[in-house]
C-alpha cells in the first residue's frame, strides 16, 4: 500500500516537472545592434528582379573583413555560395564553376544578374544606416526602432522585429532600389559571443 502511493506520487511529480518544463519559453537575448560586429542569420528570402521572382533560403555569416552567403532553392538544394574578404570576391555555383571580381556587387551583378549591397546591407540587416554613407532618411516607432531607412537609393523597410532568438534584431525586411526587391525574412538570428 505504501509502495504504491509512493510510486503515485513519484509518478505525479514527474507529470508535474516535466509540464513545468514544457512550459518554460526559450530564452532570448537583446542585444544592441550597433554593437553586434558578428553574426549568423539563416531565414528565407526572395528576390524581384523586374518582373521575375527567386524565392529561396539564404544563411549569411558576417564578421569584420569577411562575408560568406550561402543561397537555397526553396527546397534546399544549393543554389550559390558568395564569399567576400580582403582578397576579394568569389561567387561558386553547385557545379563547382568559380567567378571572381573585386566585390561581391560587381559579381552578383556579372552571374546572378542583380544588384547585391553587401556592404550596406551588413547594417541595413541590423536596423543601423550605413556609415559610410553621410545622408539618410530615417523613420522610427514609438520604441525608437527603425521602420524605414532610405541611402543610397535604397529603401530598407522594417516589417517585424519579432525576436528570432536575439531581441534587438530585425526579423523582417523588404529590400528594394532601382532593379531590386529583396524580402527578408529571418527565421535563426546568431551574434559572436551571445546565446540564447
Amino acid at each position: 500500500m505504501a509502495g504504491s502511493r509512493a510510486v503515485r506520487t513519484a509518478t505525479l511529480l514527474c507529470g508535474v516537472l516535466l509540464s513545468a518544463c514544457a512550459a518554460v519559453p526559450p530564452s532570448v537575448i537583446t542585444v544592441d545592434p550597433a554593437r553586434v560586429s558578428a553574426f549568423e542569420l539563416n531565414g528565407r528570402v526572395n528576390v524581384r528582379v523586374e518582373q521575375a521572382a527567386y524565392p529561396g533560403r539564404i544563411r549569411w555569416q558576417h564578421a569584420p573583413g569577411a562575408d560568406d552567403v550561402w543561397l537555397y532553392s526553396p527546397v534546399g538544394a544549393a543554389v550559390a555560395h558568395l564569399r567576400q574578404d580582403q582578397h576579394g570576391a568569389l561567387l561558386v555555383r553547385p557545379d563547382g564553376k568559380q567567378y571572381k571580381a573585386d566585390d561581391v556587387e560587381a559579381l552578383a551583378r556579372e552571374v546572378l544578374g542583380w544588384d547585391l549591397p553587401l556592404q550596406g546591407l551588413q547594417y541595413w540587416v541590423r536596423g543601423l544606416p550605413w556609415p559610410a554613407l553621410d545622408a539618410h532618411d530615417e523613420q522610427r516607432d514609438e520604441s525608437g526602432r527603425p521602420t524605414l531607412i532610405t541611402q543610397d537609393g535604397w529603401r530598407v523597410a522594417y516589417l517585424d522585429w519579432t525576436p528570432a532568438g536575439v531581441s534587438g534584431l530585425p526579423s523582417k525586411l523588404d529590400l528594394s532600389g532601382e532593379s531590386l526587391r529583396l524580402r527578408l525574412v529571418v527565421d535563426e538570428w546568431k551574434v559572436e559571443g551571445v546565446h540564447p
